[in-house]
């Protein structure tokens, strides 16, 4: 397709102009597909009429922005990845964490989308520190770029399909339900900043509530996925600083570290995608 003629070229352009979306870090053939799969819903028959929608409709054009954001998400997704986090990332990080002097166990949950991740570290977190008798401070920061998934997320009221994977100890412990909902109760949800943060912006390596990043364990699962080669490096970039030496690294099944972070990272896990960060990349 030559999108520089095209109607999806228009509808970008407006995008840029007018909610600073930066398509061009994106890559092309994903967003052409949501655009199509928001004029179906929409039931505007073609792009040509979908774009005239746009330029009166300034809160559609919001929409199509988050309708780009990945939200597809539950608790415990990937369950293997969960298993390691719990059963060796965990114990690892706060031995680490109290020999060096520390109280304070700091997670970034990057591209949290409607909050099932950052909720289930929540849990692990709690019985670890439960089950060991520990005194720790956990900091859990939560971001998105899609400001109606974070809404979402801080209500923390979920359906069956969000909790199907859900230990049912954890869901008497952690959730109260109601009718069909499944609702965080009061004391995890305080352990979560939930908070928008864009991860294209070129002027910080870490969400501005957590003020200086230094995280223990940063997930940024299925996130790089969808970005061109020199936006996935950005990404990595930030990735990178904001954790501390030692820290962990979780990515996505698909995904793997740019060709020249590999020195930095080694993969601890042969069935996750799971990175401790080297000391000086050796």
């Amino acid at each position: 397709m030559n999108l520089q003629n095209s109607v999806y070229n228009k509808i970008l352009l407006h995008l840029k102009a007018k909610e600073s979306f930066d398509f061009e870090a994106y890559k092309l053939p994903m967003l052409i597909r949501r655009i199509d799969n928001r004029i179906l819903r929409m039931h505007f028959g073609t792009p040509e009429l979908y774009y005239t929608l746009l330029q009166n409709n300034q809160e559609e054009a919001k929409e199509l922005v988050n309708n780009f954001m990945i939200n597809v998400s539950q608790f415990f997704r990937d369950s293997y990845t969960f298993e390691v986090i719990k059963k060796r990332i965990l114990p690892e990080l706060i031995t680490q964490t109290i020999a060096a002097g520390r109280n304070s166990l700091r997670v970034w949950s990057a591209g949290c989308a409607r909050g099932e991740e950052a909720y289930s570290l929540a849990i692990l977190i709690d019985e670890y520190c439960k089950k060991e008798k520990l005194e720790i401070d956990v900091d859990i920061f939560a971001t998105d770029y899609d400001s109606s998934a974070l809404e979402f997320a801080k209500k923390g009221e979920y359906d069956q399909s969000s909790v199907e994977e859900v230990k049912l100890k954890y869901l008497k412990q952690f959730f109260k339900q109601t009718n069909d909902k499944y609702i965080i109760n009061t004391v995890l949800k305080n352990k979560v900043h939930f908070s928008q943060y864009n991860l294209l912006d070129q002027n910080s390596y870490a969400p501005s509530d957590s003020i200086y990043g230094e995280f223990d364990l940063i997930l940024c699962r299925n996130v790089l996925i969808y970005f061109n080669e020199e936006y996935q490096n950005l990404i990595f970039e930030k990735l990178y600083k904001s954790c501390i030496m030692d820290g962990i690294l979780i990515l996505g099944d698909a995904e793997i570290p740019p060709k020249h972070f590999g020195n930095k990272f080694q993969q601890i896990d042969d069935f996750c995608k799971t990175y401790r960060k080297k000391h000086n990349g050796h």
